[in-house]
């Protein structure tokens, strides 16, 4: 039975116009090196390099963002969690190797440097979007906080679940 889901992408207009400015290059290069012969730089690449550039990043990048993702699951047996790609399975922390846990506000500039899988001075987090998550307390001290666009709902399903 689960007590909370939520699956959270990477879907901010900002982040994009940084995303699709890779392609929107890549396909200057193209244009450029290949159908003008005009070779890009003071030491440019190869066209099969302009290419495979173009390939892994001006295509591989923004297609690698678009399915990114963040899945947090709460369950009679803990919190599950997947960073997918990074995390090909899902994880599970157990209710037994939590200590404590707390639905908080957060910055994730200040505390984590940006968004994805990050680590802080004291804590590791992972985060998509937003400024709200939940802080896990492990029982060996280390600290975890999941980002959440429902964080107080999550801790009330971390409760009920770890009581039940």
């Amino acid at each position: 039975m689960n007590y909370f889901k939520e699956e959270q992408y990477f879907r901010q207009p900002w982040l994009w116009i940084v995303i699709l400015f890779f392609p929107s290059f890549s396909l200057y290069g193209l244009f450029k090196q290949l159908m003008m012969g005009i070779p890009i730089g003071d030491n440019p690449i190869s066209n099969e390099g302009v290419i495979s550039f173009s390939v892994f990043i001006g295509l591989g990048l923004p297609i690698l963002f678009w399915f990114m993702n963040l899945k947090i699951r709460v369950s009679k047996k803990g919190l599950h969690y997947q960073f997918f790609p990074i995390h090909i399975k899902e994880r599970l922390i157990p209710f037994e190797d939590i200590s404590q846990f707390k639905a908080r506000e957060y910055s994730p500039l200040k505390e984590f440097g940006g968004w994805g899988i990050r680590y802080g001075f004291e804590s590791k987090a992972y985060n998509v979007k937003g400024n709200k998550g939940l802080q896990i307390v492990l029982t060996n001290g280390r600290k975890i906080l999941f980002g959440s666009q429902h964080h107080k709902e999550l801790e009330k399903a971390l409760k009920k679940a770890q009581n039940s």
